[in-house]
C-alpha cells in the first residue's frame, strides 16, 4: 500500500510540475523538458503493460488538456508505456533484479541509460513529429527532440542522483 501511495504522489507531482512550470519555460525557443514520463521510466519492472498504458493515457490526457494539444501526449505517452516492457527484454537481457523500480542505484548508470535514452527519444520523436503533422520539418523536428530528450535526460539523471542521496 505504501508503494501504491508513492506511486500516486509521483504521479501527481510530476503532472503538476510539468503543467505549472515546465510547460512555461521555453529554452531558446524550442527546448521544454518532460520530465512526466519519469514516472514510466521508474514502473517497477514487470509492471502490467495494460495499467501501464492506461496511466500513460491518463497522463498524456491531462498533459494534453492543460497544455492545448490535440493528443500528441497521448500518442507518445502510450506508445512509450507500450514499448516499455519489450525494451527491458532488449536492453537488459540478463535482468535478475526481479520487478524492482529501474533507477540509477539498482542498474548502474550504463544500464539505466540503455534502458531510459531510447525510450526518452523515441516519446520525444513521436511527440514532435505529431505535433508537426508532416515530414516536412522532419529535421527540425528531430533537432528538437534530440535536444528536448538531452535537457530531459539531464532532469531524469540529476533526479535520481537527488533521491538516492
Amino acid at each position: 500500500m505504501d508503494k501504491v501511495i508513492r506511486y500516486i504522489v509521483l504521479f501527481v507531482a510530476l503532472f503538476l510540475i510539468q503543467v505549472v512550470v515546465l510547460c512555461n519555460i521555453d529554452y531558446f525557443g524550442f527546448i521544454c523538458p518532460y520530465v512526466y514520463i519519469l514516472f514510466f521510466l521508474a514502473l517497477p519492472i514487470g509492471f502490467n503493460i495494460y495499467g501501464a498504458m492506461g496511466l500513460a493515457f491518463l497522463m498524456g490526457l491531462l498533459i494534453d488538456i492543460f497544455g492545448n494539444t490535440p493528443g500528441v501526449h497521448i500518442a507518445s505517452t502510450v506508445l512509450l508505456a507500450f514499448v516499455r516492457d519489450y525494451w527491458i527484454d532488449i536492453a537488459l537481457p540478463n535482468n535478475d533484479i526481479g520487478k524492482v523500480e529501474p533507477s540509477l542505484a539498482k542498474l548502474g548508470i550504463s544500464n539505466f541509460l540503455r534502458y531510459a535514452v531510447p525510450l526518452v527519444l523515441a516519446h520525444h520523436l513521436i511527440l514532435f513529429f505529431a505535433e508537426s503533422w508532416s515530414f516536412v520539418d522532419a529535421w527540425f523536428a528531430t533537432l528538437k527532440a534530440i535536444a528536448n530528450a538531452i535537457v530531459t535526460m539531464l532532469f531524469i539523471v540529476s533526479y535520481y542522483l537527488l533521491k538516492e542521496k
